[in-house]
């Protein structure tokens, strides 16, 4: 190793480190963690080639920074699950009922929520128009845009009188620093109201350390009390009262009353005050979901949802990642044409399933808890549909039962990695979980805990944007707002036992597993499309070709959601394979 590269890695080591305790306070610094680490996997010495390991100098290098990793994972547990905090985020724009955007520092519109568009014209990604503000308010719009960085995050810089379309009427606006999803600053334009609202004040007092004094001055502001009322009311001198909230405004860092009304709406718009440390979501109970859960041996559970025709034919379904048990209209259209029950199961750690006892055998441990399943449902023999990381599970019941298992339909299913050329086909994100998962196990927690805290806070929309940047057909998907919304309704349904899912989900998905298809000789068909971001199409089909039981069918225009782009294809495809198996 030259010198050159050592001290590559040390600085590299450094910037990890960095970023591992930034991000137990800043989960925005979860985008910069992940560059750091795909540039480290670039530079492996060995990256992992059929039959070999990894360069164990490099997995030491890794594991070397696993102690600090661990501390700050420990502040990040230490400080529970919070919701939906981020004002950076598209999220906490959409919610505002009024006028608000996020806009870039050259003054163009990162984002804008329904009531911007309709009020005041704003367009995605264009430059926000001179015409909207008030005579000479433009230009110090662009220049407190320029300097937004230096502030302080959601205190407000400057109020501005901006009018709707239609001309006839103004709004005041405010403007303040934000931080996007990649940890930028960004600027925030929200209707600038003020009102006393008696239980925000009290919070306002104890988020500052107020005193009773130091409070009724700010009632008198926000309410427009004048300081010569407020001395009537309070039994003081005038001089008393003007020296009292000039004490107040040094206290807050501020110079005018002006100021501190722009505080407390601010604080009263962006009051991040009130952890949320528990998951409120449950799962819907729509009449057509019926939701139960089966007791399982040493007093584990099992949770499974049944979709479709009572008396449907059965059908397995092993959900993914980031969609969990997701089913939308023309789903329900397909199992109702097709007369399918759809027994959909939560894998280990989702939802209400109970942890399993490691990586080792948890497919197999898995198997064996869907044969007690099928057992209570006295379903003799059925198919298995399997959607990305689910299919792993599917080849491991196909495997180890034979005879209850007559066909598996895998849709958007990862292949086992086995080559060098697979992993660096990847997309840097999937990348970078799957080096962490098979060779440094100890910091995988702590990029998915990071992760995890990004989507609390509120960056879901800009994290599936983000993951599926590569994949033109995913994005297109994600401008549906039903399925947008199902995404989010799924998310604190299946990460109710928090981050473990998706450590464990990596885990499997970098685990030897191959040994498990050898064992599967019922009817595959693979369905996958030539936009899969993690796993190309050319080598699924290669993969696919190498096994005489496999057909495969290829969807062009799809991306790894292309069970929801395409599901006619995937529940022909079913059809075809139950067929096959009655002849």
């Amino acid at each position: 190793m030259t010198l050159a590269t050592k001290t590559m890695d040390k600085n590299s080591n450094e910037e990890l480190i960095n970023l591992a305790y930034s991000m137990a306070v800043e989960p925005q610094r979860f985008i910069a963690f992940t560059d750091v680490l795909n540039a480290r996997a670039h530079t492996l010495s060995q990256l992992p080639q059929d039959g070999q390991e990894a360069d164990p100098k490099t997995l030491e290098n890794l594991n070397n920074i696993a102690t600090h990793f661990q501390h700050a994972f420990d502040l990040l547990e230490r400080q529970g699950r919070r919701f939906d905090y981020a004002t950076g985020s598209m999220k906490f724009i959409n919610s505002d009922s009024k006028p608000s955007a996020l806009v870039r520092v050259d003054g163009t519109i990162y984002h804008a929520n329904e009531p911007a568009v309709k009020a005041l014209g704003f367009v995605k990604d264009a430059q926000i128009s001179a015409a909207n503000f008030a005579p000479g308010q433009y230009e110090k719009f662009l220049n407190d845009l320029k300097t937004i960085a230096k502030h302080d995050t959601d205190k407000i810089v400057s109020v501005y009188n901006l009018s709707i379309s239609d001309g006839h009427e103004n709004i005041k606006m405010a403007l303040s620093k934000a931080i996007d999803y990649k940890n930028n600053p960004i600027g925030r334009l929200c209707s600038f109201h003020i009102k006393w609202v008696p239980e925000r004040g009290k919070q306002f007092q104890e988020g500052l350390g107020l005193t009773p004094v130091d409070i009724a001055i700010t009632q008198a502001v926000i309410s427009g009390t004048s300081l010569k009322d407020l001395a009537k009311q309070r039994g003081r001198s005038l001089a008393t009262i003007r020296t009292q909230t000039k004490a107040l405004l040094s206290k807050l860092g501020l110079h005018s009353q002006v100021e501190l009304a722009c505080l407390y709406s601010a604080f009263t718009h962006f009051n991040l005050n009130v952890p949320v440390t528990t998951q409120t979501n449950k799962p819907k109970r729509e009449a057509w979901r019926n939701i139960a859960f089966l007791d399982l041996p040493n007093d584990r559970k099992m949770q499974y949802e049944m979709v479709g025709p009572p008396k449907g034919r059965p059908v397995l379904y092993f959900h993914g990642l980031i969609d969990g048990l997701m089913v939308t209209q023309k789903i329900r259209d397909q199992l109702a044409q097709r007369n399918i029950r759809l027994i959909m199961v939560w894998r280990p750690y989702f939802a209400g399933t109970s942890p399993d006892e490691g990586v080792r055998g948890a497919v197999e441990r898995f198997a064996t808890d869907i044969e007690n399943l099928l057992d209570h449902l006295k379903i003799k023999k059925c198919q298995i549909l399997g959607v990305s990381q689910g299919g792993i599970y599917g080849y491991g019941c196909a495997k180890l039962m034979p005879d209850r298992i007559i066909g598996l339909v895998n849709c958007s299913t990862g292949i086992p990695i086995t080559s060098r050329k697979q992993f660096m086909l990847m997309d840097p994100s999937p990348r970078v979980h799957i080096l962490l998962a098979r060779y440094s196990p100890l910091l995988l927690p702590m990029m998915v805990r990071a992760m995890l805290s990004k989507l609390d806070a509120g960056y879901d929309e800009e994290f599936l944007l983000t993951h599926y940047e590569n994949s033109p057909a995913d994005l297109e998907s994600l401008k549906d707002p039903k399925l947008g919304e199902l995404m989010r309704e799924a998310y604190p349904i299946y990460t109710t036992q928090g981050y473990m899912p998706f450590v464990r989900n990596a885990q499997i998905e970098a685990s030897r597993w191959g040994h498990l298809v050898d064992g599967v000789h019922c009817p595959v068909t693979l369905v996958h499309g030539n936009q899969h971001h993690v796993y190309p199409l050319s080598t699924v089909q290669e993969f696919a070709e190498s096994k005489s039981n496999f057909t495969m069918i290829p969807l062009l225009g799809a991306g790894q959601l292309a069970y929801y782009q395409s599901p006619e294809t995937i529940y022909q495809a079913l059809d075809a394979q139950y067929a096959q198996t009655q002849n």
